[in-house]
């Protein structure tokens, strides 16, 4: 018996060793169990908090879209508003120093209207006098005339009409013997002219178009938003009839209904310096220098069919003037008697950019319009400018409308073109 017990304790032991092992093997083995479920509901709850981050960032972003928008669309609706009361005042202004004579110098009347007619003439256009002509140009609206007269667009038109009761025809005699003329005028349709802020006070410094918004102190530039808002513009001279007290300049740049304050002879001998100079950004365009003209579009073309479009802004300059033949009353000589001169001026206008820097600069899918008007002798013409910003503009459409009921005034009760109006214009 004990050689058997002997012979069997090693197996025992063996069996309460194997027994033993397999304890620590189950025990391990659930030891692992128990740490995959930790790191499993861990993992778990790492992926619901990232979740819920993504949705809360989500409705953050939503959120501060919708408020940005709403800022957007207040601070368009508050510019609106500005705009809107400083074209009023405006008129208001010219009403009263009407009244007051034109010129607001009635010694007739009390301390009180003095010290009014004083307050309101000195932000006006009769601050500098009457005026001895207006103007009767092709740029209808402030918005959409070139930024410079000369060359920029040579196929502009304007015919200056003189006050012959105060100024006599025979004044203008013998100004055809010249070439050119500089013009003398007021920049009558600004919006800052009875402005609402620091009492119409003017900026020291404004945003330069050619430097893409970059400021230059204001009378550093041609900008008409000066201290006094006089204006200077060379014209080529293309007829001159004092016995109607006209002149017709070609390649200028004055809004339609400017006051003029006077006209002088360009005299090249001395009107002209050689050795001038300007500012790179000023010069790079003539000089061929690279960047050239930063305004400068690419192309120009109509609308497909072409010769639909063609025919269509043709026929709209002509009934602009059947419709004042209907109305009766003081007819405006076209400015262009064929219709082509006048595309061919449309297209001219266009060839540079007369959008704001603002809008020129934006990304495409930031701007705030897509389609475009500029209104060429009460012809408002639509254009578009390319999805792609390829710098090339499509004449779509244009429309007679009514003049201004102050001419170079914009018509604020006529909607924009919104990117709603886009459809009808980028059909394929």
């Amino acid at each position: 018996h004990s050689s058997c017990r002997a012979e069997t304790m090693p197996i025992k032991r063996q069996f309460r060793g194997d027994n033993r092992g397999g304890k620590d093997s189950s025990s391990s083995s659930s030891r692992e169990r128990h740490g995959f479920g930790r790191g499993g509901i861990l993992a778990v709850l790492i992926a619901v908090v990232i979740s819920e981050h993504q949705k809360w960032t989500k409705r953050m972003e939503k959120q501060l879209k919708e408020k940005l928008k709403h800022l957007e669309d207040r601070h368009k609706a508050e510019r609106n508003a500005v705009v809107r009361l400083q074209h009023q005042l405006r008129h208001k202004v010219l009403d009263a120093t009407s009244s007051f004579g034109g010129n607001g110098n009635d010694d007739d009347d009390d301390d009180g209207g003095e010290k009014t007619r004083s307050k309101t003439s000195q932000n006006s256009p009769q601050q500098f006098g009457p005026a001895i002509a207006r103007a009767q140009s092709c740029f209808s609206r402030r918005a959409g005339t070139p930024r410079q007269g000369g060359s920029l667009v040579a196929s502009a038109r304007c015919r200056l009409h003189f006050d012959v009761e105060f100024v006599p025809k025979r004044s203008l005699e013998g100004l055809e013997e010249y070439s050119h003329a500089w013009v003398i005028y007021v920049f009558h349709a600004n919006t800052n002219a009875c402005g609402t802020k620091n009492g119409g006070a003017v900026k020291a410094l404004v945003s330069v178009p050619r430097l893409n918004g970059e400021k230059r102190g204001c009378l550093s530039t041609r900008t008409p938003h000066r201290p006094r808002p006089v204006g200077l513009s060379l014209g080529r001279i293309i007829s001159v009839d004092w016995e109607r007290g006209e002149v017709t300049l070609g390649g200028i740049d004055l809004v339609d209904g400017t006051p003029v304050l006077d006209i002088k002879p360009y005299v090249p001998w001395c009107d002209s310096v050689p050795e001038a100079t300007a500012p790179k950004w000023v010069t790079r365009a003539i000089e061929g220098e690279e960047g050239g003209e930063p305004l400068a579009i690419g192309e120009v073309k109509l609308a497909s069919p072409e010769e639909e479009t063609r025919e269509k802004v043709k026929r709209a300059y002509e009934d602009r003037f059947e419709i004042d033949s209907k109305k009766g009353g003081k007819k405006r000589r076209p400015l262009y008697e064929n219709p082509d001169d006048f595309l061919a001026f449309v297209m001219d206008t266009l060839r540079l950019d007369v959008r704001s820097t603002r809008e020129r600069t934006a990304k495409v899918e930031e701007r705030k319009f897509d389609t475009y008007r500029v209104t060429l002798c009460d012809v408002e013409v639509a254009y578009v400018i390319g999805k792609e910003g390829d710098g090339v503009v499509t004449i779509v459409d244009a429309v007679a409308v009514e003049p201004s009921v102050i001419p170079g005034s914009a018509d604020l009760d006529r909607p924009a073109i919104t990117r709603n109006d886009n459809d009808k214009y980028f059909k394929k």
